[in-house]
């Protein structure tokens, strides 16, 4: 993995949730910011569930290690919202890298 890799510009969101006076759960945007990243899209398939079709896309992430990613970190992605499966630190030499799995939802976000 090369720094030149790093071609894409997505979206990454952190989010933090509050109670509200009638019980309510709401989910409030706490930080947004963009990075450069190595986007690969590593699979895509279909499956069943309850009887209804669904469909999975997974992407391999790397972006230069920053302390505000965690495994709630949200990405979007060509106007896709996608979630954190699993984060995994990578350190090739003095620089640190992350390798970040996410899932596509069936949520579109534009943030232009």
């Amino acid at each position: 993995m090369t720094i030149g890799d790093f071609n894409r510009y997505p979206y990454f969101i952190n989010e933090t949730y509050t109670v509200d006076a009638g019980g309510g759960v709401t989910d409030v945007e706490t930080e947004r910011w963009q990075q450069w990243a190595q986007v690969k899209d590593r699979t895509g398939y279909s499956f069943n569930s309850q009887a209804q079709d669904q469909v999975a896309y997974d992407y391999e992430v790397n972006v230069r290690f920053d302390s505000r990613f965690t495994t709630n970190t949200k990405m979007v992605y060509e106007g896709q919202v996608c979630v954190c499966n699993s984060m995994k630190i990578v350190s090739e030499g003095r620089i640190r890298f992350l390798t970040l799995r996410y899932s596509k939802t069936e949520t579109w976000l534009d943030l232009s």
